[in-house]
């Protein structure tokens, strides 16, 4: 089974709890300086009265005079996002974050050691910090969990089995599908607006209309998409912060701040004999709110050339007056990595590189980034019906099985 951790309006609660401010008036998330002039997520009362993200802020107003506006918070938003994530890794769960507010995991493992999984969900709910209103969803595949959580109802776990997932998606609404908008629009013209009409479609006809981005969305509707959580690798962070005794406003002086502050991060990383994956670079800006951003390194390292290269172009959108930065990183890449081989390496060895080496980018741009040829007719006569591409799964591979 699957268990899907939902907290809905995950930004805007944390952001309403850093301006010390409660969600039971019609507020919503304003735009950042430098930003589109729309609103972003949405308290209740504001949805009630006609507001959803992605409204001008003229035109919000205008629904709703009394509209309050929070700063948004990224960098206070990433924080507790890591913190839910830890903390559901210490029951022992190798978490996926989906998206900002969801969280996925495999309860395979989890229910001997908690006691099937009513003690895998009672643990859950332990796991999240008080004042979060979190959902719980579980279910046989990743798309029906994802969808059980988010109609969950508060401190009640939604719980689906392979019999039950089928009928509960069917009269969900079929723009929840894994499909492009393109796709939604052609589902509407021909009239299909809900999961169980889509369903009802003939396979063939779904491939032949919308490839295979369809039959993905086809089995997700029938509740046996095979889509597997992909777990994290757990970061080894290192941080260095800079309080700065006056705002900081010019761009010379972040840039001297950030290469103190990584140059302290490097060394730190080599003394442990490890690399840096990841930067996350955080600035508090003085009117409220904050700025984030994280860099993926194309290879580990911790070349303070290269790290200033990747990290230092990206401070020139904080859009205010700096009173702290702060600098993460992911130390967990080893120092082997960037080593050269003494020797040339074997087959073995080569294919277990080329493996992994899939997975990350897999785990990184999706399942759709590297694809095979499989059978799909193999006795049509038609050659681009024979064969269809799917997603590389390179933990079937002999090395992983092995």
């Amino acid at each position: 089974m699957i268990v899907a951790v939902e907290i809905p309006r995950f930004a805007l609660h944390i952001a309403l709890r850093v301006a010390k401010r409660t969600a039971d008036t019609s507020i919503a998330l304003g735009p950042q300086p430098g930003d589109p002039n729309v609103i972003g997520l949405c308290s209740a009362e504001a949805e009630r009265n006609g507001l959803a993200p992605g409204l001008r802020v003229g035109e919000a107003l205008a629904r709703c005079p009394h509209l309050e506006l929070v700063v948004p918070d990224p960098g206070a938003t990433a924080v507790a996002a890591e913190q839910v994530t830890t903390a559901l890794e210490r029951i022992g769960a190798g978490i996926q974050v989906d998206a900002s507010g969801t969280w996925l995991f495999e309860s395979s493992g989890l229910e001997r050691l908690h006691g099937g999984i009513e003690g895998v969900i009672r643990q859950t709910r332990a796991a999240i910090p008080v004042g979060l209103d979190v959902r719980i969803g579980v279910a046989p595949t990743l798309f029906s969990a994802l969808q059980a959580a988010r109609h969950a109802q508060r401190r009640v776990p939604l719980h689906l089995s392979d019999e039950t997932a089928a009928t509960f998606l069917a009269p969900l609404d079929a723009t929840l599908l894994p499909l492009a908008d393109t796709d939604h629009t052609a589902l509407g013209h021909l009239g299909i607006h809900t999961i169980g009409q889509f369903a009802a479609l003939p396979r063939t006809s779904v491939v032949e209309r919308f490839g295979l981005d369809g039959l993905r969305a086809w089995h997700c509707a029938h509740g046996s998409d095979t889509a597997r959580v992909q777990p994290r690798v757990p970061p080894q962070p290192i941080e260095a912060a800079l309080h700065f005794p006056e705002s900081v406003g010019a761009l010379p002086a972040l840039h001297a701040a950030a290469r103190m502050l990584i140059g302290q991060i490097a060394q730190a990383a080599y003394s442990r004999g490890a690399t840096i994956r990841s930067i996350t670079l955080r600035a508090w800006i003085v009117d409220g709110g904050s700025w984030t951003r994280t860099i993926t390194l194309r290879q580990a390292s911790t070349q303070l050339d290269r790290l200033l290269t990747a990290a230092l172009p990206s401070l020139a959108e904080v859009s205010g007056p700096v009173d702290t930065l702060v600098i993460r990183v992911d130390a967990s890449g080893t120092a082997e990595g960037t080593q050269l081989a003494f020797a040339e390496p074997g087959d073995a060895q080569r294919r277990r590189q080329i493996h992994e080496a899939i997975r990350q980018i897999s785990g990184t741009h999706g399942d759709d980034a590297i694809l095979r040829t499989a059978a799909f007719e193999p006795w049509s006569r038609l050659p681009e019906r024979q064969w269809a591409l799917v997603p590389y799964d390179a933990s079937n591979s002999p090395e992983h099985s092995a």
